[in-house]
């Protein structure tokens, strides 16, 4: 069966016709049942009556005197079907309407002449010894000029037969109308009351295809509160999805407000995702219903998530770092678990700037801790030495020493300020704070004077390109003073001859200093580590420059702090270029 046909077989409508046609066939069979089984035996019933009738009518006859008793009888039953006789209490036949009485055998022993000899009424039916037909007989008492006799009607069966058989093709010819116009009125009758619930149907079906916008029809009668409460439904549904459309756009909304990648699992295939999800591992938007396998994870985290999601209890891990280097940190929440399905809550958060940091600050403290211990140690050898020297009368080697203790001193305290420095630079920057580019350089640069002329290097400022302008920056005096001061010192310190400039250009939103020198230059594999702390290009040199490692460090701070960038340009050979690139100020 199509499904088409299972749809219309199982309509409301074709239902209640079937139920309709199921009782009109209950009745119908129970009409068939009688014309067939108790008709036959109601119009014997009835046919025997009416030989009974007859019977008695044919003893009132008998009882008068002077009677002729052959032609009474013909008399009786002439024009019908019928046959009469008289039998006298010995049995014998005294008077036939259709056979001659002396050719008869005696009737004595027949049940319906013995009954009636005896005083009742007799009923018979059987073939019958004159004719060899099936009979009905009835006999009643009867008297004959003062003498017992029985009076005896009979009828041939085949004559009751034809008034059954006229009587069932009658019945069955009404019984047949009565089918057609039950069908019709029926189907009439279905159609009618199915129609609103048809029209209910299709609106709850249009409800439940998620389409809720469509009316409700109004009925009346039976059906009205129905078509009530389908309309309520509907404008509680629709209340009900509103709110839950809401909460799932606010929910999706928060996820994807997260910096951390989240996933809802069931099973092991993707339920929910977030965006910071598919900016991380660059998904594809249709994530959903995709297996963890196929998304193209780390295989690390990959591997770190198959087991926790096996446990039963919240679990988290730091994994990484993964070939791009990054590091997360994985956390695993059961939710649901059951032996159809397992939901869990997976949140990945990128922790590789964190773990840099925790990294730089190890480092830092290393670093720190092994720059503040090397000229403690030469501080504590020269002064032995010095105190050596004293005791040997050695004055001019004692001075040297102490010349040394002096110089060592000078590199603690330059450390220890640098990390000062370093340290309230990692604050948040001052509100308001402006700074004058021009005096800021001319300041850096006659602080620095001294050292590039004992180098022999000249130092010098262009200002052309804001000679006409003010280069005013939003940043703090201090740090610029800073900035600049290192990276003067790095140029100097790093020229063996030459010149060093500090030029400043401005457009409408920021100003760009730029420190260029003819120096040594930086080669290429150390340019993207050099604003890292305490990272040396050439540990040696710096130490005997009196470097701490940490300018360009506190460079960096300072323009990040004031919202800017940095950024350098250098080759071995051909000088470096420092380019500081800070938000103008109106």
């Amino acid at each position: 069966m199509t499904d088409a046909a299972r749809q219309w077989a199982s309509s409301y409508r074709v239902r209640l016709a079937l139920g309709y046609v199921i009782i009109v066939a209950l009745f119908a069979g129970l009409w068939g049942w009688s014309l067939f089984g108790p008709l036959t035996e109601t119009v014997i019933e009835q046919q025997q009556t009416h030989l009974q009738s007859v019977a008695q009518a044919g003893v009132l006859v008998l009882g008068q005197p002077g009677i002729d008793l052959t032609a009474s009888v013909n008399s009786l039953v002439t024009r019908t079907d019928l046959r009469m006789t008289v039998i006298a209490s010995n049995g014998a036949v005294l008077a036939d309407s259709e056979e001659d009485p002396t050719v008869m055998e005696n009737h004595a022993s027949r049940p319906e002449v013995a009954a009636a000899l005896s005083g009742s009424i007799g009923r018979d039916i059987r073939e019958s010894a004159t004719q060899g037909v099936q009979q009905m007989y009835v006999a009643v008492p009867a008297s004959f000029q003062g003498k017992r006799v029985a009076l005896r009607v009979s009828e041939s069966l085949e004559r009751i037969r034809e008034l059954s058989a006229q009587t069932r093709r009658t019945g069955l010819a009404l019984l047949g109308a009565a089918l057609i116009i039950a069908l019709a009125v029926g189907a009439r009758i279905a159609a009618v009351t199915a129609r609103p619930v048809e029209r209910l149907a299709e609106a709850a079906a249009t409800m439940a295809s998620g389409n809720l916008s469509a009316s409700v029809p109004d009925e009346s009668g039976a059906l009205l509160p129905l078509a009530q409460a389908l309309a309520r439904l509907r404008v509680q549904l629709r209340d009900r999805i509103g709110a839950l459309e809401t909460e799932q756009t606010n929910l999706h909304a928060v996820l994807d407000g997260l910096e951390d990648a989240v996933f809802l699992l069931e099973n092991d295939r993707i339920a929910v995702s977030n965006r910071a999800a598919s900016e991380l591992f660059s998904l594809s938007p249709t994530t959903r219903g995709r297996s963890l396998a196929d998304v193209g994870l780390p295989a690390s985290l990959a591997s770190a998530l198959r087991r926790n999601l096996e446990l039963e209890a919240t679990a988290s891990a730091e994994i990484g770092p993964d070939p791009r280097g990054r590091s997360f940190r994985l956390t695993c929440v059961p939710l649901e678990r059951t032996p159809q399905q397992t939901r869990s809550l997976v949140v990945i958060a990128d922790i590789t700037d964190r773990a840099r940091v925790d990294r730089m600050r190890r480092d830092f403290v290393a670093n720190a801790s092994h720059e503040l211990k090397t000229p403690t140690a030469g501080i504590l050898l020269l002064a032995e030495m010095a105190e050596n020297a004293a005791t040997d009368g050695d004055t001019p080697q004692a001075l040297a020493f102490v010349s040394q203790i002096r110089a060592e001193a000078g590199r603690m305290r330059q450390l220890i300020l640098d990390l000062l420095d370093l340290s309230r630079l990692e604050t948040g920057p001052a509100e308001g704070a402006i700074t004058d580019v021009r005096e800021a350089i001319e300041l850096s640069l006659a602080a620095h004077s001294r050292a590039a002329s004992a180098k022999g290097l000249a130092l010098e400022a262009d200002f052309s390109a804001v000679s006409t302008e003010d280069a005013f920056v939003v940043a703090d005096r201090t740090d610029m003073a800073v900035a600049l001061d290192n990276l003067l010192a790095n140029a100097i310190a790093y020229t063996p001859a030459g010149r060093v400039t500090a030029s400043v250009a401005a457009d409408d939103a920021n100003v760009r200093i730029v420190i260029a020198d003819t120096g040594v230059g930086i080669p290429p594999e150390d340019l993207p580590r050099v604003f890292e702390r305490f990272y040396r290009v050439d540990r040696s040199r710096v130490r005997d420059s009196g470097g701490t490692g940490l300018g360009l460090s506190l460079v960096r701070h300072v323009v990040e702090r004031s919202g800017g960038h940095v950024a350098i340009d250098s080759a071995p050979g051909t000088g470096t270029r420092v380019t500081v690139t800070l938000h103008r100020a109106r």
